[in-house]
């Protein structure tokens, strides 16, 4: 199931909602560079199991709508990673 660009399933609402708040803070960097790597390959997983093939345009498309988002970033990225370690049929 695909969702038109201007919907979002709740799953990946939720998603969003934490990519609104996980821009690290000053004080504990590198525990915050830690937590969000982990973040975001936990939401690259659900970008993949809900878009399969489309998961890095959908990861794109999150990333435009979150232009100032270094998690957003990675999370295209970790996308991007998972779908060439996995090959294609």
């Amino acid at each position: 199931m695909h969702e038109d660009e201007g919907s979002t399933p709740d799953k990946l609402q939720a998603m969003l909602d934490v990519i609104a708040r996980s821009e690290p803070s000053n004080e504990s960097g590198p525990a915050d560079v830690g937590r969000l790597r982990a973040d975001a390959a936990r939401a690259a997983g659900v970008l993949i199991e809900f878009y399969g093939d489309a998961a890095l345009e959908r990861a794109r498309l999150i990333e435009r709508r979150s232009p100032q988002s270094h998690f957003a970033r990675m999370v295209t990225a970790e996308v991007a990673r998972c779908g060439k370690l996995s090959p294609r049929n």
